[in-house]
């Protein structure tokens, strides 16, 4: 207890938190004692204590990404390299699948022909003058098929586009036959063909659509019985890639890879 001009007072005692010792006194009437406040001494340990967590934190962080670049430096040298062409093949083989991914997110089945005519078909025609000789008769057969391809190729999209009409038009009018809608969107293009191009380039457009619709009807022998108009529309637009598959892979430099 201590003693003011006025008379007698009591102090006030700030005991710290953590240590519970007094680190502070402050006149006050009574006598108080308050465990609020840390002192000087914890202060410094405590801070000390959140640098060294601070610090552990950060070099787990670097450890686990040193660890992650020297797993993929070592997954990236345990890919055995291909050659180009087994990536020719596993394009093609895989040929399927990219158009079903197509179909399935609505991606642009230009880019995919484009890619599969640079990457796959012009690659093609470079193993053929690799491969065989200008007198050897099996280049001739090897030059067939990889025209074969192409010359589907050159119609594959607008071939989706018209069973995309097809299906909408089944769908609208679930009565309706599948043949019977085939030659209605074929009619229908045919009347709505562009007045504003040149003869030839009307003429070209007029036998491509043709060319599309006796593969539209023909194919639709195959998948008439299919119920369900989803799995039809795929199973029509994917049976010409299927077939380029199917011709691809007779190529001798393809089927030589194990």
């Amino acid at each position: 207890m201590k003693k003011s001009n006025g008379g007698l007072f009591i102090v006030k005692y700030n005991h710290c938190e953590k240590c519970k010792r007094i680190f502070n006194t402050e006149t006050w009437i009574g006598e108080v004692h308050t465990y609020n406040g840390i002192c000087p001494s914890c202060m410094a340990g405590e801070q000390q204590e959140n640098q060294m967590q601070k610090e552990s934190i950060q070099d787990h962080v670097i450890n686990k990404h040193n660890i992650e670049q020297t797993e993929n430096v070592t997954y990236v040298h345990e890919i055995p390299q291909s050659s180009p062409i087994e990536l020719e093949k596993t394009l093609f083989s895989r040929l399927e699948q990219m158009v079903n991914d197509v179909l399935s997110k609505e991606d642009s089945m230009d880019v995919l022909i484009k890619e599969f005519k640079i990457e796959l078909l012009d690659k093609a025609r470079e193993r053929i003058e690799e491969t065989f000789q200008s007198f050897d008769v099996r280049k001739i057969d090897a030059e067939m098929i990889v025209d074969y391809a192409e010359k589907k190729f050159n119609y594959l999209s607008e071939y989706k586009d018209y069973i995309d009409n097809v299906v909408k038009k089944l769908q609208d009018n679930p009565k309706m036959n599948g043949k019977t809608a085939i030659e209605k969107v074929f009619k229908e293009a045919m009347a709505n063909m562009p007045k504003n191009c040149t003869k030839d380039v009307l003429l070209d457009k007029k036998a491509m659509l043709k060319k599309i619709f006796g593969k539209a009807e023909k194919w639709y022998n195959i998948y008439s019985d299919t119920k369900d108009l989803f799995e039809f529309g795929n199973n029509m637009v994917l049976h010409p890639f299927k077939k380029i598959q199917k011709k691809l892979s007779t190529l001798p430099f393809y089927t030589s890879i194990n």
